[in-house]
């Protein structure tokens, strides 16, 4: 499950997630990442692309999301017995033949919480509670071609052989992403 939250800072060092709606994150029609990378990509960018999104600072260039962030429930099947909420900070990609391996940065709101301690719905989480920083690591079918998406940005179903192949152009962008921004994971 993914859903954009409201967010708004209750003081110095706590913040308020409040559910607004479940989103796509993939999809070239209805997802947010491909939404929002498209109103970044110059008009006549073709592969290969490198490209991040600062999700907080993407969504707040938009009239309509202002204020908001993206969360991912990672276990919603589970949701009796336990609350893994993450908040997608940023998302990297490269885009190359036709592909687009991404790089989520994430914040653990909550990992492995007791469902009965949380409203998914209205919660507010400290600084130091969030858990991180976790990256995950996907693949898109899909690319840019003259400064548009092409593809379909669905990520592949889950199966055992769904992991994304980082080429070693790739994996540096990667490494190189994750380094500048936070600098002692990779020590």
């Amino acid at each position: 499950m993914y859903a954009r939250y409201q967010k708004s800072r209750l003081s110095d060092n706590k913040t308020r997630y409040q559910l607004a709606e479940q989103v796509s994150l993939f999809g070239r029609n209805n997802g947010f990442i491909p939404r929002l990378l498209q109103l970044q990509i110059p008009p006549d960018q073709n592969e290969p692309y490198l490209w991040h999104l600062d999700i907080e600072k993407s969504l707040a260039g938009t009239d309509e999301y202002k204020g908001s962030t993206l969360v991912i429930d990672l276990k919603p099947k589970q949701h009796k017995t336990n609350v893994s909420l993450y908040e997608v900070l940023d998302v990297w990609g490269y885009s190359s033949s036709g592909w687009t391996p991404i790089l989520l940065h994430l914040g653990g709101l909550f990992v492995d919480a007791d469902p009965n301690s949380v409203d998914r719905n209205d919660f507010a989480v400290s600084d130091s509670e969030i858990d991180g920083p976790i990256y995950e690591v996907l693949y898109l079918d899909g690319s840019i071609e003259n400064g548009k998406i092409i593809g379909t940005w669905n990520a592949p179903p889950a199966s055992p052989t769904n992991a994304a192949l980082l080429w070693p152009d790739t994996l540096n962008y990667f490494i190189k992403c994750i380094r500048e921004r936070t600098p002692d994971v990779l020590e």
